[in-house]
């Protein structure tokens, strides 16, 4: 077969373009090089000095006593946790400062990003301990685990344990540094003033998300501190961390950040916010945390607000504080306050907050419950446990959210529960006995089983739908025999259900 001269034209032009991108692209992917450590660098940092962007280097098992500078290099230095997904090789794969074993005074930090890095640069699987920090352009230590100064870099998966400075005993984030910390255990680091665990300073802007930051202290800020900046905290467990003054889980002075779904429990603050600190001008949103059992000598045992701050606080829980009230209102801050259960503080649930906030004889909400004006209510939010503070299925907290929140997609719910765990059920299982499936994919779950269990609760005395809400089909708040019209026109005549 004869190509016409225009086609044979346009092929060969396509194949230059190929040819060109070729030769653009796949060289830096050929040389890519694992360095290994000890087998090929006797040392992690020699490691480092050797490699070049997009490289890994690999260490083995091992109790390795040094200091490392990732050098603004966009490069993967990892343990063999990243093919064996084993937290043990983490456990022994350790990076010490230790000042004896290395034979010198100042050990400072462990880890070091002080070169512009990005998320390029990778540091996963190791445990990190015994720094104690780096001097920053100030007098004081910074970052006793690992040290971010304008710096982006991505920490994963790591331990980081027993690390000492002034501020930021686990992690230091300063000066425009927006690090992405996921699943690490940040675990009994101290420090004399902010961030027991993590310090946010200077307009940085970290993501902070599904790590466990526990058995911290501080002066301000026991799991958590930021100062003069923003970011992303969420979906972490901050448990058993203490401050001296303020914030024993969570510490914001003229910041920002966004506090999500996080289970904030057990924290302690010798003067105010047991669970979360908000003071000069601080306008974080504070969004579906479970915040329980903390405590403050002074005032906000759960949360407390003052010097002008002005935080978002909604859909959570805040109870049972140890001492000090659920929500203390100090010193000219007037925070939103609306959709939460606050219940069981012994200083009292609400302090110096908002008129009508607390009072909830003003009418019922969603759920039938009695709340104020503002949809927060003071009732007992059943939890399933006291270690993951999941919810019973006849917790009043479900559905009992903020109805112009987004409603996860495994969840199924009429509206956005109260709280760090989204309860799930299917809407339409009214019989719970089907198994969660994403929206639209609910064969199996929802059958006539549950027509006939919903005629039974309603005219037969049968028992209640649990979670209540998985039988009101139409989500209008009750349910009655219209849920019923609703749900046999989804089973037998393609009918939608509303959520």
């Amino acid at each position: 077969m004869t190509i016409p001269i225009s086609e044979e034209i346009t092929i060969k032009r396509l194949l230059i373009l190929c040819a060109l991108i070729f030769t653009l692209f796949v060289p830096n992917f050929l040389q890519a090089t694992i360095i290994h450590v000890p087998a090929d660098s006797s040392t992690i940092q020699a490691g480092i000095n050797g490699a070049v962007n997009g490289d890994t280097v690999l260490v083995a098992t091992g109790h390795y006593y040094e200091r490392i500078d990732f050098l603004g290099k966009g490069i993967l230095v990892a343990s063999n946790f990243i093919f064996d997904n084993d937290t043990t090789t983490i456990d022994s794969t350790i990076i010490d400062a230790d000042t004896l074993a290395l034979g010198i005074n100042d050990t400072g930090s462990v880890v070091i990003f002080v070169s512009g890095e990005d998320s390029n640069s990778v540091i996963t699987g190791f445990t990190i301990q015994n720094g104690i920090g780096t001097f920053p352009p100030y007098e004081d230590r910074s970052g006793g685990g690992i040290f971010c100064y304008s710096s982006s870099p991505t920490i994963r998966n790591n331990n980081i344990t027993y690390n000492r400075a002034s501020s930021g005993g686990g992690i230091s984030c300063e000066s425009y540094s927006s690090p992405v910390i996921t699943n690490n255990v940040i675990k009994a680091n101290s420090v004399n003033y902010g961030g027991g665990g993590i310090l946010c300073f200077g307009h940085s802007s970290p993501v902070i998300r599904s790590n466990s930051i526990t058995n911290n202290s501080a002066g301000g800020g026991g799991g958590i501190a930021c100062g003069n900046s923003a970011g992303t905290i969420c979906n972490n467990t901050i448990a058993d961390n203490s401050a001296e003054y303020s914030g024993g889980g969570i510490s914001c002075w003229d910041s920002s950040p966004f506090i999500g779904n996080n289970t904030i429990t057990g924290n302690s603050a010798a003067d105010y916010g047991g669970g979360i600190s908000c003071y000069d001008n601080s306008s974080p949103t504070i969004s579906n945390n479970t915040v329980t059992s903390n405590s403050a000598t002074t005032w906000g045992g759960g949360i407390s607000c003052e010097f002008y701050s002005s935080p978002v606080i909604m859909n959570n829980i805040i109870s049972t504080s140890m001492n000090g009230e659920g929500i203390a209102c100090k010193r000219e801050s007037y925070p939103t306050i609306r959709h939460n259960d606050v219940w069981n503080n012994p200083d009292g649930n609400f302090s110096n907050c908002s008129d009508g906030v607390g009072d909830t004889t003003w009418g019922v909400n969603f759920n039938g419950a009695p709340c104020d004006s503002f949809y927060n209510i003071i009732r007992d939010p059943l939890f399933a446990d006291t270690f993951s503070y999941q919810l019973l299925c006849n917790s009043p907290c479900i559905d009992a959210g903020d109805p112009s929140i987004y409603v996860p997609i495994d969840s199924g719910g009429c509206r956005i529960d109260m709280g760090a765990h989204e309860y799930p059920y299917i809407l339409g299982d009214a019989n719970s006995d089907g198994t969660i499936t994403p929206k639209g994919s609910r064969v199996g779950a929802v059958t006539v089983g549950d027509i006939v269990f919903m005629i039974n609760y309603l005219f037969q005395s049968g028992p209640e739908p649990c979670p209540y809400h998985s039988a009101d089909t139409n989500c209008d708040g009750e349910v009655n025999i219209a849920d019923i019209v609703c749900l046999i026109n989804y089973l037998f005549r393609a009918g939608d259900l509303p959520c």
